[in-house]
Parts: structure tokens; sequence; C-alpha cells
């Protein structure tokens, strides 16, 4: 196994990205959706790497705000997910994001507990905004 990088996702990444958006509360968007998003100019895609992807970061920027859409490890407590967020948020500071903003499922403590070390805090809610019938929590993060 090689050393974790994370870099810039590639059309090339959009398989592995979407079989591991398959995790619980992750988005699951298609592999067109993901190569996608890898040409937008507004999208700022990370994928975590080893050889193989084993985790991906995917925001939009606007002005002074990115909104996180997507945010998916391999596997929990290993760092990838530190990683990720530290490489996300640099990135959009560099791009003139000052706020990050995104949604997690009230049901997903181990990623509230995740964001709030991060410095997110709650500043909103969605009712009944999931499938499963959860809320969603609005949050903020602070970059500058």
């Amino acid at each position: 196994m090689n050393a974790l990088v994370v870099r810039p996702a590639r059309e090339l990444d959009a398989a592995a990205v979407e079989a591991l958006s398959r995790r619980p509360f992750a988005a699951a968007w298609s592999m067109e959706a993901y190569a996608a998003e890898t040409a937008r100019p507004d999208a700022l895609f990370l994928v975590a790497d080893d050889g193989r992807a084993r985790g991906y970061a995917l925001a939009r920027l606007s002005g002074e705000r990115a909104e996180l859409l997507d945010f998916a490890v391999e596997a929990d407590g290993r760092g990838i997910g530190r990683a990720l967020w530290t490489a996300l948020t640099a990135g959009a500071l560099r791009r003139g994001a000052r706020v990050l903003s995104f949604e997690v499922s009230e049901r997903n403590a181990r990623a509230r507990a995740f964001y709030a070390r991060a410095g997110a805090r709650v500043v909103g809610r969605r009712s009944k905004f999931y499938n499963d019938g959860s809320d969603a929590l609005l949050m903020d993060v602070a970059l500058a």
C-alpha cells in the first residue's frame, strides 16, 4: 500500500467514487454524475488515493461560500476523512470561500461528531428531509 495522497478527482475515478458512495449516508449519485463533476469549474472534487480511491469529497463554490455535496470514506477511523477534510477546507479557502456549508442526517452520529470536531455548528434544520424520515441538520464551518 502506498502513502495516502489527496488529489483532484479525474473522470477515471468515477467508478471507484460511485462504489464508495454506496456507504450509508453518502449521496449515491450515478457514475456519470460523478464523472461530470470532474469537469465543472465550480467544483472542488478530491479523492484520497493510496493506489486506489479510499474516499472522496465533493463541494461546489459560489463566491465566498462552498457547499459540501458529498463526502465518504472507505472505512472510518483511519484518518482518511481528516486528510480529505483538511485538503477540502484548504482548497475552498484558496478559491475564495470563507464558509463551508452542508447538511447531515440527524441520525448520522459519527459524522456529526466528526464535523463538530472540525468546528462546524448547526445553523438550521430541514424536517423529514431524508428518505428514512430523518431531519437534515444544516451546518456551517467558518474557513477564515
